[in-house]
């Protein structure tokens, strides 16, 4: 009796075929070769996505690609000794004026642009 799924593996494989026929045309050749090896990474993570087998697999590989790429990125930063979350998503509040005239138009004021002739 054979399977009536198709395994993971190649769900996969058929999700790289079908965007790479009208995607991948689009894409440089130097291009091409990382979209291969950004597929090609997901299979690290196939026990996971055949635990969850969801209905699309576009889903898992997308959500794959992403925790691969969080990854990756956490292992440079530690690599270079820097933690990106505190240079750039600051949690303090931004500085607000306390005046209400700061944003509204006032009537002395000119255009910034001059008006077209």
């Amino acid at each position: 009796m054979g399977r009536t799924l198709a395994t993971f593996r190649d769900l996969i494989d058929q999700e790289m075929q079908n965007w790479e026929r009208v995607f991948g045309r689009a894409l440089r050749r130097e291009e091409r070769a990382y979209f291969e090896l950004m597929f090609n990474r997901v299979r690290l993570y196939i026990q996971a996505c055949t635990y969850e087998f969801p209905v699309h697999a576009m889903d898992a590989i997308n959500v794959t690609v992403g925790l691969d790429h969080e990854i990756r990125l956490r292992r440079i930063e530690a690599r270079l000794g820097i933690n990106l979350e505190t240079q750039w998503m600051d949690s303090r509040p931004l500085s607000v004026s306390r005046r209400d005239d700061a944003v509204a138009d006032s009537a002395g004021r000119e255009p910034a642009t001059p008006a077209a002739d």
